[in-house]
């Protein structure tokens, strides 16, 4: 099966080559809704554009009108591909996600360092979490600090055991910093000097993907394929934690919900910068007003003189002014 895609004025599309044939072929067009569809295209070459297939010339074929119907609606049937037995249309689709991101981001393929292997490999990586199978599977492998982390390769008893714990918890890392933003949150029961910051768990992450391409790269006695993509991703760790973030927000939709608590606070920090805000405008006019009684000592100017004078002293109790003998 051939896998090509190609980029067409900024849009991505991807096609999968399913069956050929001599006359036929059967292409499947991923969108990125995620969809599966696909449409049955007929080619035909032919030497005589004036000719069709049966050697007959189109003045003989336009009495066959409802022939003709019949096979156009042949050429455009679509079926629904079957969950399981075709491709992954969920791994294509973040695939299409992840090029996107990294075009709006800025941060392209192949831009500094060849890395389209990185790409395939975060596409396979975020395909995994939609399976329920590969979910629970990790826990295992999972270590909550460095302490644990260090014990479980103490007690691995190979270097594959080794790089499948560095592998899984860097995987792990990079997922719940990116996508699912789970670190880096205030734990109420541990002390604020207990709390790591974000910028820790990316550097162990960092460094989670160096010893697993060092695993890997011992492991295959020489260059290991994989080795180079985890190295990759630990060389550029920080602009892939950018691609996700936008991703996350743009197209997987896993925004940040606020607590009640947290909505009460903003909608008080909004009041009060609209307060400000408006006891600004209204001394901006006070003092153009007091500078136009000063000189005219008029009636109606000092009745709204002293109108703006009590509307400033509701906004701002500690304001007061009293009109010069």
């Amino acid at each position: 099966m051939n896998h090509p895609y190609w980029a067409h004025k900024g849009a991505i599309r991807k096609t999968v080559v399913l069956r050929s044939t001599p006359r036929s072929d059967f292409v499947l067009t991923i969108i990125s809704s995620g969809t599966r569809l696909a449409s049955w295209r007929q080619t035909r070459k032919l030497k005589n554009p004036s000719t069709t297939v049966d050697g007959r010339t189109m003045k003989q074929r336009q009495p066959l009108k409802n022939a003709s119907v019949s096979a156009t609606k042949r050429r455009q049937v679509r079926r629904k591909l079957e969950i399981g037995t075709d491709v992954q249309t969920s791994y294509f689709f973040m695939l299409n996600c992840l090029l996107h991101s990294r075009i709006h981001t800025g941060i392209e393929s192949n831009h500094e360092v060849y890395d389209e292997d990185v790409n395939v490999y975060l596409a396979h990586l975020l395909n995994s979490h939609m399976e329920a199978s590969q979910i629970t599977a990790m826990p295992d492998s999972i270590a909550t600090c460095d302490a644990d982390l260090f014990r479980m390769i103490e007690e691995a008893g190979s270097d594959r055991r080794r790089y499948t714990i560095y592998k899984t918890n860097a995987d792990f890392l990079l997922m719940s910093i990116a996508v699912f933003d789970t670190v880096d949150k205030p734990v109420f029961n541990r002390p604020a000097i207990f709390h790591t910051s974000r910028s820790t768990y990316i550097a162990r992450a960092a460094s989670y993907y160096a010893h697993a391409a060092s695993h890997a790269t011992k492991l295959a006695c020489g260059t290991s394929r994989i080795g180079l993509t985890l190295q990759k991703l630990s060389d550029r760790f920080d602009d892939y934690v950018q691609i996700l973030t936008y991703m996350r927000g743009q197209y997987l939709n896993l925004l940040k919900r606020y607590s009640p608590g947290e909505l009460f606070h903003l909608d008080r920090q909004i009041e009060k910068v609209e307060r400000d805000q408006a006891i600004e405008r209204v001394r901006d006019e006070f003092l153009d007003t007091y500078h136009e009684w000063m000189k005219t000592h008029e009636d109606a100017v000092q009745k709204r003189l002293l109108e703006q004078a009590e509307l400033l002293k509701e906004l701002d109790p500690a304001f007061d002014f009293q009109l010069p003998a």
